[in-house]
C-alpha cells in the first residue's frame, strides 16, 4: 500500500471519527454533561452544518495517515493521543479567530474549554479503528 492509499482511507477514517465527535457530542448532552460544561446544545445534525465538522475531520485524518505506517506498531495509542493535535489547533487557531479566544476561555471559560477536550476525544481512537479495520493487517 502506498502513501496515497493511506492518505485517502485516512481522510474517510477521519471523517467517521468526526461523526463520532458529533454524535459523542449528542450523547454528552442527552446525560446533561454538556449543560454542566456551560454547552447549550450539541453538533447540529442538519445540513448543511453536519459537514463542516466532518470536512474537517476528514482533513485532520490526512497527516494521520502519513503518520500511520511508522507508527502502525502503536497505532491505537497513537490514534488515542492524535486526538489532541486537532484540539490544540481548535484552542490556539480556530477559537481566537471566532472571538472566543485561546483555548475558548473568553466564551464559556475552563469548564468550555474541558468541554472541548472531553468531546474531542473519541476522535483518534476512531480513526485509528476505522483505518485498521479498511488497511487490515500491513499498511
Amino acid at each position: 500500500m502506498n502513501a496515497t492509499q493511506r492518505v485517502a482511507i485516512c481522510f474517510a477514517a477521519g471523517v467517521i471519527g468526526g461523526l463520532a465527535v458529533v454524535l459523542f457530542s449528542h450523547l454528552l448532552f442527552a446525560l446533561g454533561l454538556s449543560a454542566t460544561l456551560g454547552v447549550n446544545e450539541p453538533v447540529s445534525l442538519k445540513s448543511p452544518a453536519i459537514y463542516r465538522p466532518l470536512f474537517w475531520a476528514g482533513l485532520w485524518g490526512i497527516p494521520f495517515g502519513l503518520f500511520i505506517k511508522p507508527l502502525w506498531r502503536w497505532l491505537y495509542l497513537f490514534g488515542f493521543l492524535y486526538f489532541l493535535a486537532p484540539v490544540l489547533a481548535l484552542f490556539t487557531i480556530f477559537l481566537p479567530l471566532s472571538g472566543a479566544g485561546y483555548f475558548g476561555l473568553q466564551h464559556g471559560g475552563p469548564m468550555f474549554t474541558a468541554y472541548l477536550l472531553l468531546v474531542n476525544v473519541p476522535f483518534g481512537i476512531v480513526t485509528a479503528l476505522v483505518a485498521r479495520a479498511i488497511i487490515g493487517k500491513n499498511p
